[in-house]
């Protein structure tokens, strides 16, 4: 069906990113043919890479404009279920992607078919298609809703991705075969195919996928189970071949007998399959048939060995060398550069300006250090007295100064040399003790001396000059009166 989002993504990108929508008519023709691609897609390898491409350039267009369920840009799209034939609409671009993937497991698992397989090369294209083919339904069944479609529910995508690494299992059964593996390892690569059939059964005998399918259902469930039956014939007669190598001829026997039996209820089952079928299920029964004849004749004439219960041996436990290839939606390598790469949200442009403003000034911030740092270190230099064009004459440094290495030849010639130093330290700390404890006590002297002239100056001072004594004629005279008139003033003057 259609899917319009021509309109719906130009309304939104006027509406919210402030931008001229007809600027971005051929990014939206350009996904338009990519979805007529993707819709009419071609059944080869090239198909798988439309889907993936699409498939991605979905995911990248729902980063920009919201159409998924109940948002603002969604649009109605509608595709048709393969089993029921009904038409299906939801206003979810998810539900494109889910069908776009579908498509691509089913591609993938067609390819994986296509091939004859009778090749090394074969077997393992044929291998990588179904191991993709898994991935892409086991990313549909994890990362979608269950409710878009039936054919798109759990136990139908749990039944595809069985169906799938039991085929691609099978690839590599036949690779081992053609390679002479060891016959234990063949065996357990078998029971491991039986394994991921089972599941793919258990998920057809599901009543919601019976009712789904209809007569598909019945065909599939018995096809599976002839696979079952004939894949666990394998692993026995590996199996025996096995107790054959270790000669355990009884256990021999019971594996072949046992493979003989399986392999006739897959048989029984095989009716109404191709001649290709038939023609394989033949030979199988050749080789199993011969086998356990040899086997059991050689036991009852030659060995006789007790033949034990099947039951009684260690069953055969599988050994799983496939797996889901995992999908990447956002893989450039295979959706190719985003169409709508230069569609920015306002909010982006804003987040962008704060974060160049961010960066400048922390840009700023650090050549405000490296300015200061760079101070330092040139007046370090110039304590040095080094200039800065001397720093890059590494070769100026790459010896010892002739100065430095004479002074050094001195002081070895001279092994006392500190000692004396430390000596002569020791004495020079002395007599400076002495001189300080020396000034110490003139200090002291200078201050009480200092303080007795005061004392005597205040004494003058304060003495009241005699009534009516004559001037002094000399020096003489007056040093007598003073002297008489203050008795102990000589004393203090002589002192």
């Amino acid at each position: 069906g259609e899917f319009a989002f021509n309109a719906a993504v130009k309304k939104f990108v006027l509406k919210n990113y402030g931008e001229n929508p007809e600027n971005y008519n051929e990014e939206l023709r350009k996904l338009e043919l990519l979805r007529q691609s993707a819709v009419n897609v071609p059944r080869d390898f090239e198909g798988c890479s439309t889907l993936r491409k699409y498939f991605g350039q979905l995911h990248y267009l729902q980063s920009r404009i919201p159409m998924g369920a109940e948002q603002e840009a969604a649009v109605p799209i509608t595709w048709t279920e393969i089993f029921s034939g009904k038409t299906v609409t939801h206003e979810d671009i998810k539900y494109e992607q889910a069908c776009v993937l579908y498509n691509l497991g089913a591609l993938h698992s067609m390819l994986g078919a296509m091939d004859k397989r009778v090749s090394e090369e074969g077997m393992k294209v044929s291998c990588t298609h179904f191991q993709c083919a898994a991935g892409a339904f086991t990313y549909l069944r994890d990362h979608f809703p269950h409710s878009y479609s039936v054919d798109m529910s759990h136990q139908i995508l749990s039944l595809n991705i069985n169906l799938m690494l039991g085929q691609a299992q099978e690839c590599l059964l036949e690779k081992s075969m053609l390679d002479n593996r060891k016959s234990f390892l063949v065996a357990r690569i078998s029971a491991q195919v039986v394994d991921y059939y089972k599941e793919a059964c258990r998920a057809l005998e599901n009543s919601d996928t019976a009712s789904l399918l209809g007569k598909i259902q019945k065909d599939w469930k018995k096809l599976v189970q002839m696979k079952i039956y004939y894949f666990a014939a394998v692993a026995h007669l590996h199996m025996g071949k096995q107790a054959e190598e270790q000669q355990k001829f009884g256990e021999r026997v019971i594996y072949f007998q046992s493979a003989l039996n399986k392999l006739n209820e897959a048989i029984k089952l095989a009716k109404g399959q191709p001649e290709t079928v038939q023609e394989a299920l033949r030979f199988t029964m050749d080789v199993i048939g011969g086998k356990y004849n040899s086997a059991k004749k050689d036991n009852d004439f030659i060995y006789h060995e007790a033949v034990p219960a099947l039951d009684t041996l260690q069953s055969v436990k599988g050994a799983p060398l496939v797996k889901a290839l995992p999908v990447n939606p956002t893989d450039p390598a295979v959706t190719g550069p985003d169409i709508f790469a230069k569609l920015v949200p306002m909010a982006a442009h804003e987040a962008s300006s704060l974060y160049s403003e961010e960066k400048a000034q922390l840009l700023r911030d650090v050549m405000a250090k490296i300015e200061a740092k760079n101070e330092v270190l040139d007046q370090f230099m110039d304590s040095l007295q080094l200039a800065p064009e001397s720093l890059d004459k590494l070769e100026l440094y790459s010896h010892i100064p002739p100065v430095l290495m004479e002074t050094c030849a001195a002081l070895s010639v001279r092994p006392d040399t500190v000692r004396s130093l430390v000596q002569a330290m020791q004495v020079l700390s002395g007599v400076f003790t002495d001189v300080e404890a020396s000034l110490k006590e003139i200090q002291d002297l200078l201050e009480e001396n200092e303080l007795q002239e005061r004392k005597l100056q205040e004494l003058l001072g304060k003495g009241p000059p005699p009534q009516g004594s004559p001037p002094p004629s000399s020096s003489s005279s007056s040093s007598s009166s003073s002297s008489s008139s203050c008795p102990g003033l000589a004393e203090v003057s002589r002192e």
